[in-house]
């Protein structure tokens, strides 16, 4: 095994290939000191340690394992779950522990940590994800055997707020409709994401990632199987956020029906513009997007965030309620209208019903209102 160093800064790097997960080469990349003599010091004693299985974590700084722990998740976690904590550590954690030593991290040094958090004015949210990421770190690094025990474990999970979806009434979703002018492609086009959003409760990136070839027609069967996110400054298309969200839903044959005049239109864009008819390429394979500008592009999952922000300002409609709130609006109208919890988690695509059960319970109140006038007209009661 051989390997090389360099100089970045007024620090010396080694760095080596190694074996990785499924026979793929992995490069290693360490701090080797001052001088191009201690780096390869530091190579040689890396390269020993590696070929006789052993890790030695007395010199290794939490920065220096987070570096390996990171390309970890960037390598077996959805993009967008890699830049958030990447983010969380760089910003959160970094600053306050980066620079100590893996085996000196202490509960002290994380509960300080998460107090600062808190006097800086973070969510509860937020400092619950500074916890998870130290937590999950420290997890593998045991797994690892780099070191013996996760002292998070002494520390207490910071709690976050109990979050109260913010839901649109059918006639503010109504009055959004009317505000679109139909003759106008943006506008029309928006509509129908609207719509597609509510009656079928999909997440923004689900919506920008759906192709026409996700549609069946002959059973009013919706496949959900991509993922177009904003991350990193750039647009990226992926999977769905979990296993579960990889789903099918059933459409009704309203929506089907608004599909396939809007396939009429798109028809049409495509032969006005011909050879400048934009194609979608992502991860080297084109997309058939049925959500587009008139030349072909994709949408960008923002676009739909910002001009429903707008319209709502716009109607004077006095609720903090977003473009993802009608994946919740949706939920709370099923929940009204008597349909299971399991039904819709499989639906929004959960993949624990306790996400479902706990995001809308606060919609069960009126439901159990109901169900006790029910029981109530049952019985009969002496006087």
């Amino acid at each position: 095994m051989q390997g090389s160093v360099r100089k970045k800064g007024n620090k010396w790097y080694y760095s080596f290939e190694v074996q990785g997960e499924g026979g793929k080469r992995k490069r290693i990349e360490r701090t080797g000191g001052n001088t191009k003599k201690e780096a390869l010091e530091a190579l040689n004693d890396a390269i020993y340690k590696y070929n006789n299985g052993f890790i030695e974590p007395k010199k290794m700084t939490y920065d220096e394992y987070m570096h390996d722990w990171l390309e970890f998740i960037k390598e077996n976690r959805k993009l967008n779950t890699y830049e958030r904590y990447n983010q969380l550590y760089k910003n959160n954690i970094a600053p306050y522990i980066g620079n100590l030593l893996l085996k000196d991290i202490k509960a002290l040094n994380i509960e300080k940590l998460l107090n600062k958090a808190k006097k800086q004015g973070l969510s509860n949210t937020t400092v619950q994800g500074i916890y998870g990421v130290i937590n999950s770190s420290l997890n593998r690094a045991v797994k690892l055997q780099i070191i013996n025990d996760n002292i998070c474990r002494f520390v207490e999970r910071p709690k976050r707020e109990k979050f109260v979806a913010e839901t649109l009434t059918i006639d503010e979703f109504n009055m959004i409709l009317n505000e679109l002018d139909k003759n106008n492609y943006g506008d029309y086009m928006f509509s129908l994401a609207l719509t597609t959003t509510l009656e079928l409760g999909l997440r923004r990136g689900e919506l920008g990632g759906l192709e026409w070839n996700d549609i069946n027609f002959d059973n009013n069967s919706i496949r959900i199987k991509n993922n177009l996110i904003y991350t990193n400054n750039s647009v990226e298309l992926g999977t769905p956020k979990t296993e579960d969200s990889n789903r099918a839903i059933y459409a009704s044959n309203e929506l089907l029906l608004k599909f396939k005049a809007y396939r009429k239109i798109q028809a049409l864009n495509k032969l006005e513009y011909g050879e400048f008819y934009e194609k979608n390429v992502f991860n080297g394979k084109t997309f058939d997007f049925i959500f587009t500008w008139e030349n072909g592009k994709y949408i960008h999952p923002n676009y739909y965030t910002l001009k429903f922000s707008r319209i709502i300002k716009k109607l004077g409609i006095e609720k903090k309620v977003r473009f993802h709130d009608l994946r919740h609006t949706n939920a709370t109208l099923l929940l009204q209208q008597g349909i299971d919890f399991k039904t819709i988690q499989v639906r929004l695509g959960h993949s624990d019903i306790n996400t479902t059960l706990n995001i809308y319970s606060h919609v069960t109140t009126d439901m159990q209102k109901n169900a006790t006038e029910k029981i109530s007209s049952l019985l009969t009661y002496s006087k």
